[in-house]
């Protein structure tokens, strides 16, 4: 690998960090990135200087997440992977899906609270209303966050075909 795919590869995996996933899984993501033709494990493996097990579980769970893709390659039979079409989007998508699951979470503990409230004392109420305050607050959070990021798919859906092609930047980057 040369030195922008390792910069690539490296700020991929401490991205994922970031975001709570292994540095193995993000740099997995980077390097598939990186690459035009489908990998193995087994090459994966050697260009990360990692151990099989650990990239076998990723790819499976990235697989799951649908940001890689397995692929068959003839007269093969190990598995072959590339990233998915749109990555990028796929993985909002998997963000989406949390959003929805906390909004999940404030409306059951907020129904659990309005249960709750009409047979509880004075001090088991205010305790009640305190969480259910931030019950409220949590789902009108994530209500709107699951309409912004609806609102933005749309729009990325609608700007990909606008995208500016590497020929263009590679000319403005050449006459400056």
């Amino acid at each position: 690998m040369d030195k922008l795919h390792e910069d690539i590869v490296e700020d991929f995996g401490n991205g994922y960090v970031k975001f709570g996933h292994s540095e193995l899984m993000g740099r997995v993501v980077g390097l598939l990135l990186c690459v035009r033709e489908a990998l193995t494990e087994d090459q994966i493996c050697e260009l990360l200087h990692v151990s099989k097990t650990p990239v076998n579980q990723i790819t499976k769970r990235l697989e799951q997440l649908e940001l890689i893709r397995r692929v068959w390659v003839r007269g093969d039979r190990k598995h072959y992977y590339l990233i998915a079409d749109d990555v990028f989007q796929q993985a909002s998508v998997n963000l989406m899906r949390l959003y929805e699951d906390n909004l999940r979470v404030a409306e059951r503990h907020l129904r659990a609270v309005l249960q709750k409230l009409p047979q509880a004392d004075e001090e088991e109420k205010a305790e009640l209303r305190h969480v259910g305050a931030r019950m409220i607050a949590m789902r009108e959070f994530y209500k709107r966050l699951i309409q912004t990021h609806q609102s933005f798919m749309e729009e990325w859906k609608a700007a990909k075909k606008d995208l500016p092609k590497i020929e263009e930047l590679e000319k403005e980057a050449g006459e400056n």
